[in-house]
């Protein structure tokens, strides 16, 4: 997939972590930044989808599907140019867009006067650029008819539409570049993002308006709860002019920055528009708010204020279970290291489930151990370089699953938290260990079995009766509390989705069961809209836990190390599966016993 790339600041990334742990803190020049997303095209096709570009009736309602792309205010006009006159006369849809994925190619009627289209409904696409996922049930194929006509020498007309404006999934990715603008978190400790898409024929000049006029419009609905909006009466003052001089001017109203913590607010003001604009910034960005002195920066101090860029910046950690203790695997960059950060060897055992994180200054450890109604979460944490004493996390209940770190303090251990389902439900843990409490939230059907925190510590992805959803964790001021809020159910080409994980700050790697009662793995936005393969086909095995290595959103949207396991299995996804096995394990040989196979893959994150 291409997608433009716009030249900016070089960028900096802090070696702090990111599914391993560096050698030396530092930092490493990687030069101008990469686009954020993924898409096709560069909207040249936008040409051919004319109402006359086609005679063959199939594709003349595939070019109907596209029509809508383009300026918002222009869609209703270029898709009732594919009308017959009294069709376009009775055609009056709502004004947002209905966005849909083709399950099979469009089916013509004996007489060819109707072609039917099975879809899935993905979402809506406002005029903000939010792609909001559909409010009603999702994974449901559904079927539109549509009426056609050929006039002699004048073509093919729609002479019957459904009573929307629909857009292709596969016209959202050729015509729409995904773009990701960002707020502070409530607890003003980092920024969370949200994905929008813009039109990918907006003159560049033109983009910067855009995207603050996002931003002061605020988040999305989902992600109220865990975010900061920006003052009530924050405008932009005319537009943003052309870089000039490389220099990007930018002027905001004065209630952009409230009257007490000033400078501190307009720290975390132009920290937040040097992560939207990111990709656009030349080598001076000039903030002025109000009548204040107009305030110049440069350089890429800015990169820290987004967690996610702790990711990926090193080659990832890997470790499964072997033999009920936790191992390394084969590494070339590690290739003598056998031990495992964080936890003791005398405490390295009778463990069946971990996870491992850190914080960049100290390691979190949070271990399952023992078997059946005896099993038992144990938590600890560590400076790097020593060993965590476990600690018993007391009150949950038998079926445990897998421990994933929420939040890591940047500084300290206090206020660690962790997540884990049990009994199909689902519990936060403290980094020191004590009673678990259970996370409040909107209830769906079925059981949880799966859950995903990304690395900015407040938007989850979770597997619930077989569906896909994203939420917001909510901390309260103590972070004694935590609740799920902002629910919607996803859309991704799965019937059945059974493992998840954040594989980028605005993506997901997902496992299910797709066409054909076949198992695939793919990589999925945020939103269910656009996705790309990992692996296409599996078979029919089922995938009954899934981690990726997140990628850090200033090299790439999504990352490539995915471990995951089938049953008791593990095994390394590339564009095919790779079991693991004792010959990959790093230390000597003894070490290995016949007959006893990895399992429960993890990455140090």
């Amino acid at each position: 997939m291409v997608r433009r790339v716009i030249a900016g600041a070089a960028v900096v990334v802090l070696l702090l972590g990111g599914c391993g742990i560096a050698d030396e803190s530092g930092v490493t020049d990687l030069g101008p930044g990469p686009s954020g997303g993924t898409s096709t095209g560069n909207g040249s096709s936008r040409n051919q989808v004319t109402r006359d570009s086609t005679s063959d009736r199939v594709q003349f309602v595939n070019n109907y599907l596209r029509a809508a792309a383009g300026d918002y205010d222009g869609a209703l006009e270029r898709v009732k140019q594919f009308m017959s006159p009294a069709a376009r006369a009775r055609f009056s849809p709502a004004a947002t867009l209905r966005v849909i994925r083709l399950t099979s190619s469009p089916l013509l009627d004996a007489g060819q006067e109707r072609v039917s289209i099975d879809y899935e409904l993905v979402g809506t696409l406002g005029k903000n650029g939010l792609l909001e996922p559909a409010a009603e049930r999702s994974n449901t194929v559904s079927r539109y008819e549509f009426g056609l006509e050929e006039v002699t020498g004048d073509g093919l007309y729609v002479t019957n539409a459904p009573p929307f404006l629909l857009l292709s999934d596969t016209a959202l990715a050729d015509f729409y570049d995904e773009r990701t603008i960002y707020f502070w978190n409530t607890e003003r400790t980092g920024l969370v993002p949200d994905v929008r898409y813009l039109l990918n024929d907006v003159p560049i000049e033109q983009e910067p308006t855009v995207i603050l006029n996002w931003l002061i419009a605020g988040p999305a609905p989902w992600l109220r709860d865990a975010v900061e909006v920006l003052p009530d009466g924050t405008k932009l003052e005319g537009k943003v002019p052309e870089i000039d001089q490389d220099r990007l001017v930018i002027t905001l109203s004065a209630q952009a920055l409230p009257t007490e913590g000033t400078e501190q607010a307009l720290d975390r003001l132009r920290r937040q528009v040097q992560w939207s604009l990111r990709r656009l910034l030349p080598e001076f960005l000039d903030l002025r708010v109000g009548h204040q002195e107009t305030r110049s920066y440069s350089g890429t101090d800015f990169l820290t204020s987004n967690l996610a860029y702790r990711s990926g910046s090193v080659s990832p950690e890997r470790y499964v279970v072997y033999n009920r203790a936790i191992r390394r695997l084969e590494d070339i960059e590690r290739p003598n290291a056998d031990s495992v950060p964080g936890i003791a060897a005398e405490a390295n055992k009778d463990i069946s489930r971990a996870a491992l994180s850190t914080s960049g200054t100290d390691i979190f450890t949070a271990v399952v151990t023992g078997s059946g109604k005896g099993e038992q979460l144990r938590v600890g944490t560590a400076p790097l370089g020593t060993t965590a004493a476990l600690k018993d996390v007391s009150g949950l209940p038998p079926g445990i699953g897998y421990p994933v770190w929420a939040i890591t303090p940047v500084a300290g251990t206090e206020g660690g938290v962790g997540l884990v389902i049990a009994d199909g439900r689902l519990w936060r843990f403290q980094a020191q260990g004590g009673p678990a409490q259970l996370v409040q939230w909107q209830g769906v059907d079925g059981p949880i079995s799966a859950i995903t925190v990304a690395p900015d510590g407040h938007r989850v992805a979770l597997v619930a009766g077989g569906r896909l959803y994203r939420a917001v964790l909510t901390v309260s001021g103590d972070r004694l509390a935590l609740a799920l809020s902002g629910l919607e159910e996803l859309e991704p080409p799965l019937r059945t989705v059974t493992a998840v994980d954040f594989s980028g700050e605005s993506w997901l790697t997902v496992s299910g069961v797709g066409n054909g009662d076949r198992t695939a793995m793919l990589n999925v936005s945020i939103d269910g809209a656009l996705q790309s393969d990992v692996v296409r086909d599996m078979g029919k095995v089922s995938v009954t836990y899934l981690t990726a290595c997140p990628a850090n959103p200033a090299l790439s949207a999504f990352g490539t190390s995915v471990l995951y396991s089938t049953g008791s299995d593990a095994w390394e996804a590339f564009t095919t599966s790779l079991q693991i096995t004792a010959e990959h394990l790093a230390g000597p040989p003894e070490q290995k016993r016949d007959g006893v196979v990895p399992g429960a893959p993890l990455f140090l994150n």
